[in-house]
C-alpha cells in the first residue's frame, strides 16, 4: 500500500514522493500496520470541474480518495493523478502550496488529521517508475 506525500522542501517548494505503508503479518496472516493516533476526521465532496488554486494543506492529514478523479499540480508543472482507493498525505502546511483539480466526476474524500509526531518519513520511500 502506497501513499502520495505532498510536502514542502527547505525552500518552501511543494514536492511529491511516494511512501510505502509498513505492514507485517498478523496472527491470521493478514498484512497489518501498527496502530497510530488520529485527531479528527471529516468528509468532503468537490464538484466536477472544480479547481482549487494555489494552496497549502491546512494541517497534516491523510486523505482517502473515495470517488472521482483529480490531480495535484506542483510549481514545476508536474501533475500527479489520483482516484478512488488512493491515499494522500498532505503536509505542506507552509511554503508555496499546490493546485488541485477535479478531472472526472465528484471527488469524494475522507480527511484524517494526524498528530505532530506522526512520522511518515520513517516509512520506506518508493522509487518513481
Amino acid at each position: 500500500m502506497n501513499v502520495l506525500r505532498i510536502y514542502s522542501d527547505s525552500q518552501g517548494t511543494a514536492r511529491v514522493e511516494r511512501r510505502q505503508v509498513p505492514l507485517q503479518s498478523d496472527a491470521q496472516g493478514r498484512a497489518t500496520s501498527t496502530p497510530f493516533d488520529a485527531r479528527q476526521f471529516f468528509f468532503r465532496e468537490t464538484p466536477p470541474g472544480h479547481v482549487h488554486g494555489q494552496h497549502r494543506a491546512p494541517q497534516r492529514q491523510l486523505i482517502f480518495v473515495t470517488s472521482g478523479a483529480g490531480e495535484i499540480e506542483l510549481d514545476d508543472g508536474s501533475r500527479w493523478r489520483f482516484g478512488p482507493g488512493d491515499l494522500i498525505f498532505a503536509e505542506n502546511t507552509s511554503g508555496q502550496g499546490h493546485v488541485t483539480r477535479t478531472l472526472e466526476g465528484i471527488r469524494g474524500f475522507v480527511h484524517l488529521s494526524v498528530p505532530d509526531d506522526f512520522a511518515i518519513t520513517d516509512w520506506p520511500l518508493v522509487e518513481h517508475p
